[in-house]
């Protein structure tokens, strides 16, 4: 169960304040061309992290305010709430099986870290920011994993991050310790991305919950 591992990476100094690191691009655009859907630029990108052959929202909406929080909302529609965690949908492209969803923790003091993952079947893709992780985003992750178990019956979660973050070592000793597996390249659930570590975590149901 996911929730038995979770103490371990609360306590990982995976998840303490660090000196601020230059951030990396975690969107390549490509060359075609934007797609408008509800008022909002699409643009066909690679994320980092996301569903196979899926197309991603960009971080901002071009021409924004530059306000992350701001510019989500109007893109973005409630998918689930409770006094702890708050999920967003964000609109997705015509016809797509792919959910893009937003987990933000409801009471956190100061700088919080806002989960952005991709949904498709039974798996969840998550990404893990570039630079330091704010100290309350060990408890939005919490949330998000417990989210995925027991509200999403999610069969997979995967995480994906830069292979070349200065904190690359101590994010897979930290997730391989919690039972994540690094995927090899070519594996037919996660996209080609030779610059992208991607790990999986498959969640296993008591019998009693299929019943």
């Amino acid at each position: 169960m996911v929730k038995s591992n979770l103490q371990t990476i609360l306590n990982s100094h995976c998840f303490v304040r660090e000196k601020e690191r230059p951030e990396m691009p975690v969107i390549e655009q490509s060359s075609n061309k934007p797609e408008r859907y509800v008022g909002v630029s699409l643009t066909r990108v690679r994320g980092l992290c996301g569903a196979p052959d899926a197309p991603l929202p960009p971080l901002k909406i071009p021409g924004g305010r530059g306000n992350d929080q701001r510019d989500r909302n109007l893109s973005a529609t409630l998918f689930y709430s409770d006094a702890h965690l708050l999920v967003l949908e964000e609109s997705p492209p015509a016809n797509s099986r792919v959910r893009f969803l937003l987990f933000e923790p409801r009471r956190t003091e100061g700088k919080h870290c806002v989960w952005r993952a991709a949904l498709k079947g039974g798996n969840l893709y998550v990404e893990i920011p570039s630079g330091a992780l704010p100290e309350g985003s060990k408890d939005s992750f919490a949330l998000l994993l417990e989210f995925a178990e027991e509200q999403l019956q999610a069969d997979h979660v995967f995480i994906c991050f830069h292979k070349n973050r200065d904190d690359r070592a101590s994010l897979l000793r930290t997730f391989s310790f919690l039972g994540f597996e690094i995927v090899r390249p070519g594996h037919p659930l996660v996209p080609s991305r030779p610059d992208a570590f991607f790990m999986a975590y498959s969640i296993e149901r008591d019998s009693s919950d299929d019943e």
